[in-house]
């Protein structure tokens, strides 16, 4: 049972009052009830100056701490705003990648037609070159055969000379044979001018 404690300081005042013999272990309960309220207000007491002080610690840490947090709250917003650009440029950047690469994809597929066309252009070329090499080639052999078949009508009709028939050209003759034709064609391609005999 508990008892106030108001109410025991005045319990041993009344028994020998009264006077009845005081109990010794009554007396040490309300002593030790004293004794444990007295301490309770001090702890109390001590508890409540402790909250004090830890509120005016907590009040001068805040003041401390608020611009530090204020730096701290700046600092992400400008982290945020920097990312934020970083990000808008390498989407540009890869953007720009992105469309540089099919235009040189692009350019690659046409430069390669040019290429074929060209190839085939030179192919064109290179047989008209032949052809025309050896048609002129032609035509300077049947020059040559010309030439030689009127100096020798020439020769025949001055007086004194020979009234016969020339003899046709054979392969053992002066004349150019078909090699020495290509040889001065594949000189003529090769930027080379061909030897005159």
């Amino acid at each position: 049972m508990m008892i106030p404690w108001f109410s025991i300081s005045a319990l041993p005042l009344q028994q020998t009052v009264a006077g009845a013999a005081p109990n010794t272990l009554q007396v040490a309960a309300e002593v030790s009830t004293v004794v444990i309220a007295v301490i309770s207000v001090v702890l109390l007491v001590v508890v409540l100056l402790f909250l004090r002080q830890l509120r005016r610690l907590l009040g001068s840490i805040q003041q401390h701490v608020q611009p530090v947090t204020d730096r701290a709250r700046v600092a992400a917003e400008n982290v945020e705003y920097i990312t934020a650009l970083v990000r808008e440029d390498v989407q540009k950047v890869r953007a720009s990648v992105s469309g540089l690469s099919d235009r040189l994809g692009e350019a690659s597929d046409r430069m390669e037609e040019r290429v074929g066309e060209f190839n085939a252009l030179m192919d064109v070329v290179q047989d008209e070159a032949e052809s025309v090499l050896l048609d002129t080639a032609a035509l300077v052999r049947g020059v040559r055969a010309g030439a030689k078949t009127i100096g020798g009508s020439a020769a025949r009709a001055a007086p004194g000379g020979d009234t016969r028939e020339p003899a046709p050209l054979e392969e053992g003759d002066d004349s150019e044979t078909e090699g020495e034709v290509e040889d001065a064609v594949g000189e003529a391609m090769a930027g080379e001018a061909p030897e005159r005999t």
